[in-house]
């Protein structure tokens, strides 16, 4: 079946009731809402005010950039893009992925979260796996994730709880407070120009930190620190060790480099990966098309109508569409593990560099050369003090240890 365009009229909002399988909702400049290749189980309702749209299946829709959306239930993923209105989602049974959108607020996600772009607040109850969270122009909150979270560049404050591991980019404000609370290890990277009052809680009593002319590691539990004036509080608690660094910290050469030259190796990645998918499958459907053009002189002959190749081209363009979609949420999901493995990475090479600065070679090869050994005239001496019984086997044993500079086992 062809596209379905629907007017706006007067319409001032769209809802979503159910999905029985995967939605992909994106913002366009039209003044209408369309339908992608609907199906007879479709369900299109218009009441006073709000559209009613219901998909047994999957759904593509493409709808103008003002219209506030209120989705209900989806069975599969959901894919919302280019949205400048208030977008409201109840629950989702698997990935949830936003993107320049405006203010967010979702309840349940039963998989993984991926937003980036928030043009606004976003507020998120509940997530089943992992949360990448990359750019929030406002206040972000993820009261409840059961995986590991990844957090930057958010203007506004963060309050998030995961049950992971966590790497997270604060830019206290004056005016706003900052708590993250991890089951697991913590990396948390703050402008070195900040100022702010941390308390710190490390449930394997370690925390490290790399910021500015501070360099310590402490074996304690709980740790209060002011960087620079001090300011907005920012709380901070791991299950696990706690990894305090600036935005300049460099684990690959040890020079103080911007931190977004480190994190454009994930960016790159996975933004480079999804767009050579898109290339191939665009380049995929234009070739169908050639290959299907000019066939209408024939189609007679091999019972296809001109009906039937428009709905082949259709299932062609969707499914390219969903193709893509989930190319690029794997993409994204690639992106977000080099970017647990980096700061991995960095904290090991961290402890690598302080467990040097502990040993300095030339200092050990300097005290054992100056170190003098015991000449042959003060062990003949201890030998005939041992022959003449004035000392035990064991007396003369400690007196060479302690000529030699040794300490007594």
């Amino acid at each position: 079946m062809a596209q379905h365009t629907i007017p706006m009229e007067e319409f001032s909002q769209l809802v979503i009731p159910k999905v029985g399988g995967s939605l992909y909702l994106t913002g366009w400049n039209r003044e209408e809402i369309r339908i992608k290749d609907p199906v007879n189980q479709d369900e299109i309702k218009k009441e006073k005010d709000r559209i009613e749209i219901t998909f047994p299946n999957d759904g593509i829709v493409h709808l103008p950039h003002h219209l506030p959306v209120i989705i209900e239930s989806i069975g599969g993923d959901l894919v919302i893009k280019d949205i400048g209105s208030p977008v409201e989602v109840s629950k989702v049974g698997r990935d949830l992925t936003l993107s320049d959108v405006s203010l967010s607020t979702v309840k349940s996600v039963g998989g993984d979260v991926f937003a980036k772009r928030i043009q606004d607040d976003l507020v998120i109850d509940k997530v089943g796996n992992d949360c990448l969270i990359d750019t929030v122009i406002g206040q972000l909150s993820l009261k409840k994730v059961g995986g590991d979270i990844q957090i930057g560049k958010v203007t506004g404050g963060i309050d998030a709880k995961s049950g992971g591991d966590g790497q997270v980019n604060i830019s206290p404000v004056p005016w706003q407070a900052n708590r993250i609370e991890v089951g697991g290890d913590l990396s948390v990277t703050v402008p070195e120009d900040s100022n702010a009052d941390l308390s710190i809680k490390s449930g394997k009593s370690e925390i490290t930190v790399m910021f500015g002319s501070i360099d310590e590691k402490v074996k304690e539990k709980e740790h209060k620190l002011q960087i620079g004036e001090g300011g907005p509080a920012i709380l901070l608690s791991a299950g696990g060790k706690v990894f305090i660094s600036s935005d300049k910290f460099n684990w690959l050469s040890g020079l103080k480099i911007n931190a977004e030259e480190l994190e454009s190796i994930a960016v790159d990645f996975s933004s480079q990966t999804a767009e050579q998918i898109r290339t191939h499958l665009n380049q995929l459907e234009v070739d169908l098309r050639d290959s299907l053009s000019g066939l209408s002189d024939s189609l007679d002959s091999v019972g296809l109508s001109e009906d039937n190749l428009k709905q082949i081209l259709t299932q062609i363009e969707e499914s390219s569409l969903v193709a893509a979609q989930k190319a690029e949420m794997a993409a994204v999901k690639a992106g977000a593990k080099i970017e647990k493995k980096i700061a991995k990475a960095q904290r090991k090479a961290q402890e690598m560099k302080r467990k040097a600065k502990q040993f300095d070679l030339n200092q050990f090869l300097s005290m054992e050369a100056n170190k003098q050994s015991v000449s042959d005239s003060e062990r003949l001496m201890i030998l005939e003090m041992l022959q003449e019984k004035k000392i035990s086997l064991e007396e003369a044993d400690d007196l060479l240890k302690a000529l030699e500079g040794k300490k007594k086992r």
